[in-house]
C-alpha cells in the first residue's frame, strides 16, 4: 500500500507540472509521523541526495513540507508541514489571482471597438474571479477544519 501510494503521488504531482519525484517525496511525508532525515529519504525512495535536495526544496517553498532541525544531529530531517493542504490551495489561489490580474488589465486596454476580444476576456475574468472566492472559501474550511500548529506525533 505505501510503495503504490508514494507512487501514485508522483504519478499524480508529475500531471500538475512537478517533479514525480517531489510528489512521491511528498507523498511519504504524507505518511511518515516522525521528521526523516535527508539520507534517510534518498535511501528510502531510492534516489540520488541530489534529487532529495532538490526537490525538497521545491515542495519546501510550496508549503508542503517543512525543515527541522534535531538535537545532536547535524543532517536536516524534514517533516509534513502544518497545514500543508491549505498551503497548496494558498498556492493555487494565488496564481489564479495574478491571471486574473493579467485578464483585468487586458480588458482595461483594450480599444473600444474590440467586442469580441472583450467578451472572450470578460468570459475568463469571470471564470477567473468565480475560482479565486471559491478557493478563499475552501481555504477558510481548510483552516477551520485543520488543528492549528499542531504535529502528528
Amino acid at each position: 500500500m505505501r510503495k503504490r501510494f508514494i507512487d501514485q503521488m508522483g504519478t499524480h504531482m508529475e500531471t500538475e507540472g512537478l517533479p514525480r519525484i517531489a510528489g512521491r517525496l511528498f507523498g511519504l511525508m504524507i505518511l511518515e509521523l516522525e521528521p526523516i532525515s535527508f539520507g534517510d529519504l534518498a535511501h528510502r525512495l531510492g534516489v540520488s541526495r541530489g534529487s532529495i535536495s532538490t526537490n525538497s526544496r521545491l515542495i519546501e517553498a510550496k508549503g508542503l513540507i517543512e525543515r527541522v532541525s534535531m538535537e545532536g544531529e547535524r543532517q536536516d530531517f524534514f517533516r509534513l508541514a502544518e497545514q500543508p493542504y491549505v498551503n497548496m490551495m494558498r498556492g493555487v489561489a494565488a496564481r489564479m489571482g495574478e491571471t486574473l490580474k493579467s485578464i483585468v488589465e487586458a480588458r482595461a486596454s483594450l480599444p473600444s471597438n474590440a467586442t469580441r476580444e472583450d467578451a472572450r476576456l470578460q468570459e475568463a475574468e469571470h471564470f477567473f474571479e468565480t475560482a479565486v472566492a471559491s478557493l478563499a472559501d475552501l481555504t477558510t474550511k481548510l483552516c477551520a477544519r485543520e488543528p492549528s500548529g499542531e504535529h502528528v506525533s
